[in-house]
């Protein structure tokens, strides 16, 4: 008779319990951990919003207390974004956005990115940006800093892809050296009376002119960009250090 009734009170708590589960899968807000709890983030998230194809997206200093699949904190320390590209000749991000306003290549007063971050080496992606410079009309970047997995010779290294112009389609090709396996590279970057300075585990890597920038409004871009048109794969990365100053 006992073990009768356990079993009705069993069953009539299941949907309940079904009910609870599913709300926290698709809300996420449980399946994950927030950056936001890391004080080390909050100044950064306070200043950015996320830019995902999907409902993920979050504006600018709505970080408190959530997270999902492709932002998250893992290891109890370390923002990581995670993409997805599953179709060719299309474009996925999962990618911090600073502002809400922008600033101009000939600002007295430094604009800073600073970064550190470990990359997951993917199978079947051959190119990933990770940090950006982006303007407003016209709508190009004048730095990225990405992953590719072959160029000029050389395989797995990270690169500083410069534009100096934003009428001009040339382009130069910065090598910041072979991606670390499993360890963090630290990456700056400082814009200042028109000229751009990019910084590598804090040795000076490169000073390039931005000067043909000025008049355009920009801002900083960091997290998880893929562009190959023929990729199709998933791309992570770890962020133990991300701070923005204007």
């Amino acid at each position: 008779m006992e073990t009768a009734t356990a079993n009705k009170h069993k069953l009539s708590l299941l949907p309940i319990i079904s009910f609870a589960v599913a709300y926290l899968l698709s809300s996420g807000l449980q399946a994950y951990e927030a950056p936001y709890n890391i004080p080390v983030f909050r100044d950064a998230l306070n200043k950015a919003k996320l830019q995902f194809p999907r409902k993920e997206q979050r504006d600018f200093g709505e970080f408190r207390g959530w997270a999902a699949a492709n932002f998250y904190l893992s290891g109890g320390r370390y923002m990581t974004f995670k993409a997805r590209k599953r179709y060719k000749n299309r474009i996925v991000r999962s990618e911090l956005r600073f502002g809400p306003g922008g600033w101009r290549v000939n600002s007295k007063r430094a604009k800073l990115l600073k970064s550190e971050f470990a990359l997951d080496k993917p199978r079947r992606i051959d190119q990933i940006t990770i940090l950006q410079i982006h303007a407003k009309k016209p709508s190009y970047p004048p730095l990225r800093i990405v992953w590719l997995r072959k160029h000029k010779g050389l395989n797995d290294h990270l690169w500083a892809i410069v534009r100096p112009s934003p009428y001009h389609k040339k382009i130069h090709y910065i090598d910041l050296g072979k991606r670390p396996n499993n360890r963090f590279t630290r990456v700056s970057i400082s814009v200042r009376n028109n000229r751009m300075q990019i910084w590598l585990n804090k040795r000076l890597r490169t000073t390039q002119s931005l000067s043909r920038w000025k008049g355009t409004t920009n801002y900083y871009k960091a997290g998880i960009y893929l562009s190959g048109k023929k990729d199709v794969g998933m791309a992570t990365i770890r962020y133990r250090l991300l701070e923005h100053k204007t």
